[in-house]
């Protein structure tokens, strides 16, 4: 892991302090090793799937750093009182909308005046966002730096890396909630990777990383976590873990959907590095070997409670030929058939491969795997000019319209290969620049089109490429079709970064784009002290209205207008 030397003289030096003064000893201890055991399992991934570990992922294994890294030169912890923050209260009390609009014309999510209150070294990244539209409420979930300053004043206190913005006005204004509840557990800590569904103008769910918790059994655990909302976003349950594994298990980069047919009916998928098979214990999936699955737990009950994991795709690593499975992405069609979308990473072939998987019991059970297409990874083997990361994690959306083109299957992601260039052979080696790619099925999944870009490189583009990536993905009540991304065709250089859509009127054969991103900005990803130094983000996805109301796309999204990152929204129109 590579951190800078400030985080550990800066926040290494606040986390000794909050242990050394810590009310409960044994919980200190616990939280930490808990964490530790996270970071343990996930450094026997092997090199080559490292990079496959969510951010969310990536954040623990960087705070478990700082937790163990050399205080001895920090002095005296004694001397110095820490007194939990206040930052929320004083910042906006009461909660209010944001003000003013944001840059280019956008709305405001996350609100700016929490940003540097708890910390100058922290609190003030809001990224990788997801949105839930139903009636005339939004709900934004996203990753929160400032939220983990606001509870993280102690290791006798929750913690969450993670907050929310709702909207009772279709996303014109919002009021950020500073924190998603992280419960009363001292163990628990939400670390990040928010998904956001909802059934009804009310009831709202969010999914994230559960990177510690205690079971009914008083044993620790990691895993998934849900909480609810019955009014709107305006204030959380206790999360309730969907899936809890021991720490033979690293759960990761989780994703939550709602079923259309059936308003308590929720699934979350997952994957699971499972090191089960080094135990002993009988049962094993893949003895004596690394198993890399996707998974799926599902609830009748609105998230209540939670069945048991279903395997969607597994690989056993060695005995396997070393593939593997991340970024899975599931929907629901308007029959209650579910599809599971993912990235499949074979040793054997260059390119890596975009697969669906469908159940129709309820993801009880799923049929194998058809692949949509090949993909080349993006930039210079998932790392993008500028020195951040990125994936090709697939969108998918269902068509739930009332027209001829109902139950027609969508899948988005970025993919290189149509624009790999030499760069610095003997250090680097190629880079590919990516394009926004969609392909469809007409027949449930069984088969898919050629996949089209939505938006090639411009005749007038000068550059030698131009770089699009993380796109969301959405079908709205007509079947208008709309895909948003971030874009660098502003700068030949291929540096700064705009937001770009999509939309499609007529299941794909052509597309109007839309810059929703007036400001474009330059990544700025090394500011804060607690985030990965490569990091911007794993996704932003797109929504549309699930119940159906209104037509149009939702989506929110990072700038960086300011130097750090904030999210924005913008609303797309469809009809007149």
């Amino acid at each position: 892991m590579n951190t800078k030397p400030s985080l550990v003289a800066a926040v290494s030096a606040v986390l000794v302090l909050l242990f050394a003064g810590s009310a409960t000893a044994q919980t200190a201890a616990n939280k930490k090793a808990v964490i530790n055991k996270t970071r343990d399992l996930m450094s026997k991934i092997p090199a080559q799937h490292q990079k496959l570990l969510s951010s969310g992922m990536n954040r623990i294994l960087q705070l478990a750093q700082v937790l163990n890294d050399d205080h001895s030169k920090m002095g005296d912890a004694g001397t110095i009182t820490i007194s939990p923050k206040a930052g929320l209260a004083a910042a906006i009390a009461p909660l209010a909308p944001i003000p003013g609009p944001g840059p280019g014309g956008t709305t405001r999510v996350s609100d700016p005046r929490l940003d540097f209150v708890d910390s100058v070294m922290t609190g003030f990244t809001q990224s990788e966002t997801s949105s839930a539209w139903c009636g005339n409420t939004v709900v934004a979930g996203y990753n929160d730096s400032g939220a983990f300053a606001r509870t993280a004043t102690s290791f006798d206190a929750p913690w969450s890396f993670s907050s929310a913005s709702y909207s009772s006005d279709g996303g014109r204004t919002f009021v950020d909630i500073g924190v998603m509840n992280p419960g009363t557990d001292p163990i628990n800590f939400i670390a990040g990777d928010p998904v956001v569904a909802c059934t009804s103008p009310t009831q709202f769910y969010y999914s994230s990383i559960f990177a510690s918790g205690v079971d009914s059994s008083g044993n620790f655990f990691n895993g998934v976590a849900v909480n609810t909302s019955s009014d709107g976003g305006r204030t959380w349950s206790n999360p309730v873990a969907a899936v809890a594994k021991d720490f033979n298990h690293g759960i990761d980069k989780p994703w939550l959907a709602a079923d259309p047919t059936n308003a308590n009916r929720l699934y979350v998928t997952y994957t699971d590095f499972d090191f089960s098979g080094f135990s002993g214990l009988p049962g094993a999936r893949c003895p004596n070997d690394i198993r890399y699955a996707i998974e799926l737990v599902s609830s009748t009950n609105g998230g209540s409670t939670w069945g048991a994991p279903v395997t969607v795709h597994e690989e056993c690593y060695f005995a396997g030929g070393f593939n593997g499975v991340q970024g899975s992405n599931p929907v629901v069609a308007p029959d209650g058939t579910v599809y599971v979308g993912y990235e499949f990473y074979p040793a054997a072939v260059p390119n890596n491969e975009i697969h669906l998987a469908k159940s129709t019991d309820h993801g009880q059970t799923f049929a194998a795997p058809v692949k949509v297409s090949d993909v080349l990874p993006n930039g210079n083997f998932g790392l993008l000019q500028g020195g951040f990361r990125n994936n090709e994690f697939p969108q998918v959306a269902i068509d739930r319209s009332r027209g001829s083109s109902r139950g027609t299957i969508y899948v988005a992601w970025s993919d290189g290969i149509d624009n790999l260039v030499q760069d610095q052979p003997f250090l680097i080696g190629t880079y590919a620049y990516p394009d926004v790619m969609v392909a469809k099925s007409v027949d449930g999944g069984h088969t898919f089109t050629v996949p089209q870009a939505v938006s090639p490189q411009p005749s007038s583009f000068t550059g030698r490429g131009r770089d699009q990536f993380f796109p969301g993905l959405a079908v709205d009540r007509r079947g208008a079709v709309g895909v948003c991304y971030y874009d660098r065709r502003q700068d030949p250089q291929n540096t700064v970064i705009d937001r770009y859509c999509s939309v499609s009127q007529n299941q794909g054969a052509s597309w109007q784009e839309h810059r929703v991103s007036a400001a474009n900005w330059i990544p700025a990803h090394a500011s804060d002290e607690v985030i990965n130094l490569f990091y911007i983000g794993d996704y932003d996805a797109l929504t549309n209205d699930f119940l159906l109301q209104h037509g149009g796309f939702f989506g929110a999204f990072e700038v960086q207008t300011k130097g750090n990152p904030d999210v924005v929204a913008a609303r797309l129109a469809t009809e007149d």
